[in-house]
């Protein structure tokens, strides 16, 4: 029996299909990173003064997982350890009856 597939044919189109995958890839990756660098701005706007002081000081990179989630314990850990050395950081009090810190993740999430 003869095999009369056309193999070059069905590689280029595995290869496009890969490559699709690809881009489409990138792209969440993309929107995840951009969603947590949202939610991380969004507790800290309300914890320091400048969200911004955050990474000066801290090394972000280290509190994603393996699947590119933040790991919100190591978030809050280092930063009660960033306030704690340096207490003139964090935010005025405030008045308003939006949530802090925390409370203002756990909208997004109840892992918080």
């Amino acid at each position: 029996m003869t095999d009369t597939r056309n193999h070059a044919k069905i590689a280029a189109g595995l290869r496009r299909r890969a490559q699709a995958a690809e881009a489409d890839l990138t792209r969440l990756r993309s929107a995840v990173d951009e969603q947590n660098r949202m939610l991380l701005g969004i507790v800290l706007r309300d914890v320091l003064a400048d969200p911004a002081d955050f990474a000066r000081f801290v090394d972000v990179g280290r509190l994603y997982g393996d699947d590119g989630a933040l790991i919100w314990a190591d978030v809050w850990a280092q930063l009660e350890q960033l306030l704690a050395a340096r207490p003139y950081l964090a935010a005025p009090p405030s008045d308003t009856p939006r949530p802090r810190g925390r409370g203002a993740l756990s909208w997004f999430s109840t892992g918080a």
